[in-house]
């Protein structure tokens, strides 16, 4: 909107091609002042209106110019003259402008929430590299019964983690996923967690032991059971 001062404008303008975030802004900016100076439509005047105006200007007689009057001082008690068309225009400009800046307002906040979930997203593929470069880490393909892979289980002295990269997403209201170690005793539940339809990743959980495979479950409610309820996919550690 050009609103800067030139020394600010000039600072802006140099920092605006390296920072994704303010180009975004001023082309919403530049979108939004666009939008409402044609969301008003033309309306040409009627050919019985363009005569008038026509008749009023050529001929003086039906529309003498009258002088006016000279200006005098205002008095002390005078009452305060109303608006002029400026004023208006001024008022409907400040509208404009809170509209847009409430436009603005939203999308940034967008944009900071788009930015926090790349970069989890970004830490959540740097922690699974890492650990699948671990030469030490254990690797479980997780396998439903059809033979369909879901996932992988990570097992390394660090920790067990699930990489989710083909579960369907949970309902997180009633819902939630939970990680099973399998050994020749009963099932140790390791980590409940949810997975997002549009972003599966990165589940980890501190080493509990050692397990001779894992299982993946889908249970009602929040908390892990004491048992799993129906299991969706498991896999057997390689000796």
């Amino acid at each position: 909107m050009h609103a800067l001062e030139p020394a600010e404008e000039s600072l802006f303008a140099a920092h605006m091609p390296d920072c994704l975030i303010c180009t975004g802004i001023v082309a919403e900016t530049e979108h939004v002042c666009a939008t409402l100076g044609l969301s008003v439509p033309e309306v040409a005047p009627s050919a019985d209106l363009e005569q008038r105006v026509l008749a009023v200007t050529i001929d003086q007689r039906v529309a003498p110019v009258v002088p006016l009057p000279p200006p005098t001082q205002p008095s002390r008690h005078a009452t305060k003259p109303s608006w002029p068309a400026t004023g208006l225009l001024a008022a409907v400009a400040a509208l404009v402008l809170i509209a847009a800046i409430g436009v603005l307002g939203v999308r940034v906040v967008q944009l900071s929430d788009e930015r926090n979930q790349a970069a989890r997203q970004v830490t959540e593929m740097s922690e699974v590299i890492h650990r699948a470069a671990d030469p030490a880490a254990v690797r479980v393909p997780l396998v439903t019964e059809g033979g369909g892979g879901v996932g992988m289980v990570l097992a390394s002295r660090d920790g067990v983690a699930v990489v989710a990269t083909r579960l369907p997403g949970n309902r997180v209201a009633d819902q939630i996923y939970v990680l099973w170690g399998l050994s020749d005793r009963p099932p140790t539940a390791l980590a409940a967690f949810d997975v997002a339809p549009d972003a599966p990743g990165l589940h980890a959980v501190p080493s509990t032991g050692e397990f001779t495979g894992y299982a993946v479950s889908l249970e009602p409610g929040r908390r892990a059971p004491a048992a799993p309820t129906v299991v969706l996919a498991s896999g057997q550690v390689e000796s």
